[in-house]
Parts: C-alpha cells; sequence; structure tokens
C-alpha cells in the first residue's frame, strides 16, 4: 500500500507530462496562461485535455469553419 506522498507525487509528475505535451503544442509562446499561472497548471493535475487558449484549441472554434469545410458548403448540389 502507498503512502499519500507516493499518491502526490505521481499526481505531480502526471501533470508534468501532460503540460510538456501541451506545451509543444503552440511551441513556446509565453502568452498562453498554462506557462505562468500555476491556477492554469494545476487543470492539468485531473484533466488529461488541452488547455483552452486560442492556440491550443480547435481552429473552428475560433476562426468559424476552415476552407475546405467552406469550400464543400458552397458547392451547388445537383
Amino acid at each position: 500500500m502507498r503512502n499519500r506522498a507516493f499518491r502526490r507525487h505521481q499526481a505531480m509528475r502526471h501533470m508534468w507530462c501532460r503540460l510538456k505535451e501541451d506545451r509543444n503544442q503552440h511551441y513556446n509562446d509565453l502568452t498562453c496562461a498554462c506557462w505562468h499561472d500555476p491556477k492554469a497548471m494545476a487543470k492539468f493535475k485531473e484533466q488529461p485535455k488541452l488547455c483552452s487558449c486560442f492556440m491550443c484549441s480547435n481552429v473552428r472554434r475560433t476562426e468559424g469553419a476552415t476552407l475546405q469545410e467552406r469550400k464543400f458548403f458552397a458547392e451547388p448540389t445537383d
């Protein structure tokens, strides 16, 4: 049986692995909160998802449909 210190260590280890994966998504851009805000960094402790800044999130959410989708919807159907 493991003690509390071991569980905390594992949680921090997983958080830093997830942060490394997320930071690789936006190439050292220091404007993202996941680089300097402890509260934003703590989200990665339990949630293995990307942060929600415009650099990490889906392009569709910030810019609308992609060019390929716009072309598809603009084509007339026969």
